[in-house]
């Protein structure tokens, strides 16, 4: 019985000398994850906090947002290495499906940013993409980035790392809806026809998510 929670245990041994690195990470990244998503979720009720996507460049959210994102992402770095399989090693079948997800999935994540624009990708206005991939989804970004996080979560094997790739999901889920109103505000007529005819995330309007 107790061999079962070894390593629940070594993960929160908070003994003085021998605090984990895990741990350490892990809280940073997780604290950090829920405050990035709680304040964008709160643009919801109160507009005017204006989280994600931030207002400009030079504004308390934009340079709040990217501290938040950048120790949650590195966070999650450290946490997958050290704590890989913790739940034990991944079988051929998590291998054969989280790999090609994993690489597929934030390999096209990159291309597509790329294609995108560096400025665009990071809550900047900086022109209205409809064409290539985003005749297919309005935010493939987030698309393919689900995929390569799904499959980071396979590969890793680990519960404390799935539950940042959790938080890191939510948001990608919850971005498209926060987003939104900001395009509308940017580009006007141009992006309600994009609406019109293209899907959220997949597929083309009316046949499509």
């Amino acid at each position: 019985m107790n061999q079962r929670y070894d390593h629940f245990y070594k993960f929160v041994d908070l003994n003085i000398g021998d605090y984990p690195m895990t741990l350490l990470f892990f809280s940073l990244s997780l604290l950090a994850g829920l405050v990035m998503l709680a304040l964008s979720l709160a643009t919801i009720w109160r507009p005017q906090i204006q989280f994600w996507p931030p207002p400009g460049t030079d504004t308390w959210q934009y340079k709040l947002f990217w501290l938040l994102f950048r120790v949650f992402f590195i966070g999650i770095v450290v946490v997958c290495i050290l704590d890989f399989g913790s739940t034990g090693n991944p079988n051929t079948a998590q291998l054969l499906l989280g790999v090609p997800l994993f690489v597929g999935g934030f390999g096209l994540a990159f291309y597509v940013t790329f294609l995108l624009g560096w400025k665009d990708a990071h809550g900047e206005a900086n022109g209205l993409k409809t064409s290539g991939w985003f005749e297919w989804s309005r935010n493939p970004i987030y698309v393919v980035s689900i995929m390569g996080i799904f499959g980071l979560g396979l590969v890793v094997n680990s519960w404390p790392a799935i539950s940042l790739l959790s938080i890191w999901t939510a948001f990608y889920i919850a971005a498209p809806f926060l987003e939104e109103p900001w395009l509308e505000k940017q580009y006007g007529d141009s992006y309600k026809l994009y609406k019109t005819k293209v899907a959220r995330f997949v597929g083309k309007r009316g046949n499509g998510i």
